[in-house]
């Protein structure tokens, strides 16, 4: 019937995963510890992305290099950074890298509070050589495997105080909540790791699903129109 398969359309259309829009780094100056880029959504609304690395002491960092422009690609295979919670990777070369080990603060901040944005992470540390980044926002790993440099299904794990520790690790992490803001320090160095961003949508809540009061109505009132139909055919 075209009103099951217009409900049924509904659901799929309304629940499913959409794809992740991923910063494009249009702006890049390690040695000044500054990056800049814009994340463009399906409806071409767009939200800003700035990078910054700041000192102890509050004076600008620097970082080991970054690619804004089409170059060597860091993000295949894709497989590591895809799972049921994130349906593509990284499209394009576009990465910021680290070094860590400066006693040195990490900072993005987005022009619009987003709900769940996630990172895109590119071998963090060596096998038996440990990186940490110790985050100021609580998170989940949504995805890991084997990437680039090799690594594998365990290579990044969660530990306590909202810490990543990766031994090659490649994978995405989701970030739990909505805000425009957020840090992170990397204590022990090693050369190199190297990120992205990716949100879904501005929005700070989920969409609107209809009651399933209202959703029976209407799924009802559906069924009746098309079998009326159907009789005044007959």
């Amino acid at each position: 019937m075209a009103a099951m398969a217009a409900i049924a359309l509904f659901f799929s259309g309304t629940l499913r995963a959409d794809e992740f829009q991923y910063v494009d780094w249009t702006a890049a100056n390690p040695g000044n510890g500054t990056a800049s880029g814009i994340i463009t959504l399906p409806d071409m609304s767009t939200v800003n992305v700035d990078f910054e690395v700041l000192n102890f002491d509050g004076s600008p960092g620097n970082y080991f290099f970054a690619q804004t422009t089409p170059d060597t690609n860091y993000w295949i295979p894709s497989a590591p950074y895809i799972s049921a919670e994130v349906e593509n990777a990284p499209p394009t070369t576009d990465i910021l890298a680290l070094v860590g080990g400066s006693n040195q603060t990490y900072k993005i901040t987005l022009s619009e509070p987003i709900k769940d944005p996630i990172m895109a992470i590119v071998s963090l540390g060596q096998p038996g050589v440990q990186v940490d980044y110790d985050f100021d926002r609580p998170f989940s790993i949504v995805s890991q495997g084997t990437g680039y440099w090799g690594g594998g299904p365990a290579s990044l794990s969660q530990q306590p105080g909202d810490i990543l520790r990766g031994f090659e690790g490649h994978g995405t992490i989701r970030f739990n909540g909505t805000f425009n803001t957020f840090s992170w320090t990397a204590p022990l160095g090693e050369s190199w790791h190297g990120f992205t961003y990716g949100i879904r949508t501005t929005e700070a809540i989920e969409p609107t699903i209809p009651e399933p009061t209202t959703f029976v109505h209407f799924a009802i009132g559906c069924c009746a129109m098309t079998t009326a139909a159907w009789r005044r055919r007959d």
